[in-house]
């Protein structure tokens, strides 16, 4: 079991560098968004995830600004670039519902 949770880091690892991490390129600055990245990068740095009363949001845990929120099980076993966000209600799952419905509708 140790030599696999060992395999299994060092393959989060390998992949969160590979797949996870953000680099800002032009459409990370399209529509005129001059000088801040399109997708609110780098994220804050959080030591543990919790709740956020006033907000009514969950804050997830943020080791490094630059690389997405992501589920190591689903990076290792799909090997592929994946983005987590809690969504409630509110702000935020209206906007995650247009995105979603906007990502899956491209020609």
């Amino acid at each position: 079991l140790s030599e696999w949770k060992s395999i299994f880091a060092t393959e989060v690892k390998k992949c969160g560098e590979a797949l996870q991490r953000h680099q800002c390129c032009p459409v990370c600055h399209k529509y005129g968004n001059k000088g801040k990245c399109w997708f609110l990068f780098p994220h804050e740095v959080v030591k543990t995830s919790y709740f956020n009363p006033e907000m009514n949001a969950v804050v997830l845990k943020c080791q490094d600004g630059n690389v997405n929120y992501h589920n190591q099980y689903i990076l290792v076993f799909c090997h592929h670039n994946h983005d987590l966000k809690c969504i409630l209600s509110g702000k935020s799952a209206k906007a995650a519902m247009f995105y979603i419905s906007d990502y899956i509708t491209k020609m």
